[in-house]
């Protein structure tokens, strides 16, 4: 079997320091990430000890955080975006994700990680400015 992609001291440093009650639950989810980014891309291994591809070791590491981190430090509710919960004279609220709850879900950016095409560029998007150019000219100005 594989070595996992990351440590739980990774993890530790990206969260906090696990109870022992929380190591074994850790321990599974870093091995779940870590079989479902082999089974989508089966050369990983190969690329990140392969000098000339620029994947790293940390950034597939930063991935396999993220979605453990989506595991684990998640709300009580199971697949909510958001949780609220007052105790007197009790109320639970729970808004939940439209998309799948699956804690092994990989999302865009972690592809993009991988893939090789995260470039941070700004995105800009502007209406057509239409005619209002002449706004912007002062007569006093012309000569």
């Amino acid at each position: 079997m594989a070595n996992d992609l990351a440590d739980l001291g990774t993890l530790e440093k990206a969260w906090r320091p696990l109870t022992a009650a929380e190591r074994p639950k850790a321990e599974y989810y870093v091995g779940m990430a870590s079989r479902a980014i082999r089974r989508r891309w089966q050369d990983i291994d190969l690329r990140i000890t392969n000098p000339g591809d620029r994947l790293t070791h940390e950034d597939v590491a930063d991935v396999v955080v993220q979605m453990v981190l989506s595991a684990v430090d998640g709300p009580p509710v199971r697949g909510a975006k958001s949780f609220s919960e007052s105790v007197g004279p009790m109320s639970r609220t729970a808004t939940l994700l439209a998309g799948s709850t699956n804690p092994a879900n990989i999302e865009d950016w972690m592809v993009e990680v991988i893939e090789g095409r995260s470039a941070a560029l700004p995105q800009f998007h502007a209406p057509p400015s239409g005619r209002y150019e002449n706004l912007f000219e002062w007569q006093e100005g012309r000569s």
